[in-house]
């Protein structure tokens, strides 16, 4: 084993990694996974758990409770109401530690209510502001607490917030400027989420324990992908009247392709991120072929028939390389562990 190898943390990926290579027998699996992962540990993550939800369930009933009281709230009482939560969540964030679970929770709660104030205080005084600009100043109110918090459910509703803004900007204003097209929409989108992968990796490779997630990293790269795709479906199928950003899109889609093919092979190692950007390569490949079969063939019947055996044919290849690159890398992994 190599000397990084020595230095990492124990954990039970670790641990049924060399239990499934056949380093560990069944005693020796059981008593490190007792060490690593005690019965206690259990009790800890559905404690952790149930606070999340007990959470999102209170929070939805603040936002409920207002939507279906609002008429007969004064304003000084919508206020009151409100405020005297985030002010509760605030303190209580304070007093139980940033670094606590609870301390973090009460944080996050905090940052949705901010989002509520700012409806509550739109809804009243009517300022006339567009939708974009209640998420952006959301988005801006609450940064300084996604980058203390260290929650990745923060950040998480941060990067949202930043997705919503930017697309209803594009939906209530850019959309009406001829110099801002739907390619500008996908392109920040896409920076937006690739930012977001990006910093993600970086920490995980860095050892950043919250943001060491996956379910995280398989949002951000479909977000990035699909944004990315659109306009390279749109550039295939109407090449003629594709405008430079179209190019300059899919040109970013390879790229982005690429880098990732590599990171998740050879750096990550990554088998659900290599079938994610796998299925958007045959996607993209699957509409190319379509596009030039059903444009240069008159028999619709005859080219749907030949075009599914395609489908096939190009699915089931990917599902045997991909399956290939696990076996790969399973034992590249063999090779580097005595």
């Amino acid at each position: 084993m190599n000397k990084s190898g020595l230095k990492r943390k124990a954990d039970m990926k670790a641990i049924q990694s060399l239990y499934r290579d056949g380093l560990l027998d069944d005693e020796m699996f059981r008593a490190a996974r007792s060490l690593v992962q005690p019965e206690s540990a259990w009790f800890d993550w559905v404690r952790v758990h149930l606070l999340f939800w007990g959470c999102a369930l209170i929070l939805s009933g603040v936002v409920f409770f207002f939507a279906y009281n609002w008429a007969d709230m004064g304003k000084f009482h919508k206020f009151v109401v409100i405020q005297a939560g985030l002010l509760a969540c605030i303190i209580g964030s304070y007093v139980s530690g940033i670094n606590r679970i609870t301390g973090k929770v009460l944080l996050l709660s905090a940052s949705v209510l901010v989002g509520v104030v700012l409806a509550v205080y739109g809804q009243i005084y009517q300022t006339g502001a567009d939708a974009f600009e209640l998420f952006t100043g959301w988005a801006l109110l609450i940064a300084g607490w996604v980058f203390i918090s260290e929650l990745s459910g923060l950040w998480m509703l941060w990067i949202v917030l930043l997705n919503t803004a930017v697309i209803l900007y594009w939906l209530q204003v850019g959309r009406f400027v001829s110099t801002m097209t739907y390619e500008h929409l996908c392109l920040a989108v896409s920076v937006i989420n690739g930012s977001a992968l990006i910093f993600g990796e970086w920490g995980a490779l860095k050892g950043i324990e919250w943001l060491k997630g996956s379910w995280h990293r398989t949002l951000w790269l479909i977000a990035g992908l699909t944004a990315l795709s659109i306009p390279t479906f749109f550039l295939i199928v109407d090449m003629d009247h594709s405008r430079q950003t179209t190019f300059i899109s899919a040109l970013i889609w390879v790229l982005g392709v690429a880098c990732g093919f590599y990171f998740y092979r050879h750096v990550k190692r990554d088998m659900a991120s290599l079938a994610l950007i796998t299925m958007a390569v045959c996607a993209i490949v699957l509409t190319l072929i379509a596009k030039l079969m059903f444009d240069r063939t008159g028999d619709r019947t005859g080219s749907l028939l030949l075009y599914s055996l395609i489908v096939t044919a190009v699915v089931s290849g990917a599902v045997i390389w991909l399956r290939r690159m696990d076996t790969a890398m399973t034992n590249e992994k063999k090779e580097a562990t005595p």
